[in-house]
């Protein structure tokens, strides 16, 4: 556990102390939705940035595909942008908004749940591997520079085996998020029952044990 801490999550609690104080300033600082005041709540301002989760580039990992790159140095920064940003989501939906990292505290199980996807190695939902590889399908070779697109497909490619979290990712392609289409992702049962009842409609409809037949 405190390998895979290590390895997977970093905290730059060096940069915090080259700062005396947060800049005194009366608008408010919002951190993923939550509104805070710079004025009066610094601890609660700290711990929540000190939460969130922090993935880098890394050495000297398996290498990817067996004869690939053994770093990501140069080239895994929108993976790893990636990364976090469904590692937040995941943070969200298991342990909650306020859910909080503190040092020597024993974490749920949950979190180390979520470490797991993405640890570098072959095997994790969400590794440096399986990004890479997953890529080719998008037209990147292994160790080539995202996008933000491509990182976003090859996330909800890959999303589709993580049976624990069962996500529905949408991509919001040119800047537009579509309503409709989210509701498609989350509630799937809801084309079923626009197809009965057009079908109901156009036909009289008839049931067999509760179902359309």
């Amino acid at each position: 556990v405190d390998g895979m801490d290590a390895a997977t999550l970093t905290y730059d609690t060096l940069r915090f102390g080259e700062f005396e104080d947060f800049p005194e300033t009366a608008e408010p600082v919002w951190i993923l939705g939550r509104e805070f005041s710079a004025l009066s709540e610094k601890d609660e301002i700290l711990s929540d940035i000190t939460s969130r989760l922090w993935f880098t580039y890394r050495k000297n990992f398996q290498p990817i595909g067996g004869t690939g790159p053994t770093s990501d140095t140069g080239w895994g920064c929108m993976l790893r942008c990636g990364q976090m940003i469904l590692g937040e989501a995941l943070v969200f939906m298991h342990l909650g908004r306020d859910w909080r990292w503190v040092k020597g505290q024993q974490q749920k199980e949950e979190y180390f749940s979520i470490l797991n996807a993405f640890i570098d190695k072959k095997d994790s939902y969400y590794s440096i591997h399986q990004i890479a590889q997953m890529g080719v399908g998008e037209g990147k070779s292994i160790g080539q520079w995202y996008g933000p697109n491509t990182v976003a497909q090859v996330l909800k490619k890959l999303s589709v085996f993580d049976s624990w979290s069962r996500l529905a990712l949408h991509i919001a392609m040119d800047n537009t998020v579509v309503i409709e289409e989210i509701k498609r992702l989350c509630m799937p049962w809801l084309d079923f029952v626009g197809a009965a009842s057009a079908y109901r409609g156009a036909e009289g409809g008839r049931e067999l044990n509760g179902c359309v037949g």
